[in-house]
C-alpha cells in the first residue's frame, strides 16, 4: 500500500489556499452552528481562534481540527476537542518561539504549522530548530518539517526522520527526492526491511533511495499540498527571513 498523509492545514497554507483570518473566528463559529453544533461549544471555538490570531499564530490548523472533532463527535466529547485545540495552540506558539530562534522574522504561517505537527508527532524543540537551521529557506524547512513527520507518522524513530532530511539538505538533493522520501520506506518495506533497519541504515549514513530504484515498486503518494522546493540543500542566506 502506498503511504498517503492527509491533507491537513500544514497542506492547506503551503498551498497557498486563501484564508482570510479575520474571518475565521466568526467562520469556524458559523460552520459549527451550521452543523448543529451547540452554541456555547462554537463560541468557545471561535475565542481560541481569535486568540491565537491575536498572537499571530496560523489558525487553519485550529479551524480544520475543531471541524474534525465535531465530525466525530459521536466518539469524541467536545471537552475533548476544546483541550485538543488548546494543545495546538501550545505547539503553534512554541513553533513560532522556534522559527523566531531560528532567524526568522516573523516565521511564516506554514513554517509554524509544519513545526506544530512535527512536534505534535514527537520532534523535540532542538529536532525542529535543527531542521530549520539546515533549510534554505522558509518554504524548505515547512517542507523538511512536513516529510520528516510523515516518515514519523509511518513509525520511523524522530532521530532518523530529522536526520534523512537533514543530510538531504546538506548534500543538496533535488526537492523531488526528498518529497519521495515516504514512497522510499514503504518500498524498503515491502521488500522485508523493518523500521529498525531503515533507521540504521539512515545514521550510517546511507539514506534512502529513490523510489524508482530496481525494486522499489515506484512512486507512491508524496506528502500532499508540499510544493518543491528552491534551492532545498543550499546554505541559507542572511536576512533570509519568513513572512506571516
Amino acid at each position: 500500500m502506498r503511504y498517503t498523509l492527509p491533507i491537513t492545514a500544514v497542506a492547506a497554507l503551503l498551498l497557498g489556499a486563501p484564508t482570510p483570518l479575520a474571518a475565521q473566528s466568526q467562520d469556524v463559529r458559523a460552520q459549527l452552528i451550521e452543523r448543529g453544533a451547540p452554541t456555547e461549544f462554537a463560541d468557545q471555538v471561535a475565542q481560541i481562534v481569535s486568540n491565537a490570531r491575536a498572537e499571530q499564530l496560523p489558525t487553519e490548523p485550529l479551524v480544520s481540527k475543531a471541524l474534525e472533532g465535531w465530525a466525530k463527535r459521536a466518539r469524541v466529547p467536545q471537552a475533548r476537542v476544546i483541550a485538543v485545540l488548546n494543545q495546538s495552540v501550545e505547539r503553534l506558539r512554541t513553533g513560532h518561539e522556534i522559527g523566531t530562534a531560528a532567524g526568522m522574522n516573523p516565521p511564516s504561517g506554514p513554517v509554524v504549522a509544519a513545526a506544530a505537527d512535527a512536534l505534535g508527532r514527537g520532534l523535540s524543540r532542538e529536532q525542529v530548530r535543527s531542521m530549520m537551521g539546515e533549510a534554505a529557506g522558509p518554504e524548505a524547512a515547512a517542507t523538511g518539517l512536513t516529510v520528516a513527520s510523515a516518515l514519523v507518522a509511518q513509525g520511523l524513530d524522530t532521530e532518523a526522520a530529522v536526520r534523512v532530511v537533514g543530510d538531504a539538505f546538506r548534500d543538496e538533493r533535488p526537492p523531488e527526492e526528498i518529497l519521495e522520501f515516504p514512497s522510499a520506506v514503504t518500498g524498503l518495506r515491502a521488500q522485508g526491511q523493518d523500521m529498525s533497519e531503515i533507521a540504521r541504515q539512515i545514521m550510517q549514513g546511507g539514506g534512502l533511495p529513490s523510489p524508482t530504484a530496481p525494486g522499489m515498486g515506484g512512486r507512491g503518494t508524496r506528502p500532499q499540498g508540499v510544493p518543491g522546493m528552491t534551492g532545498a540543500g543550499q546554505k541559507k542566506k542572511k536576512g533570509n527571513t519568513g513572512g506571516q
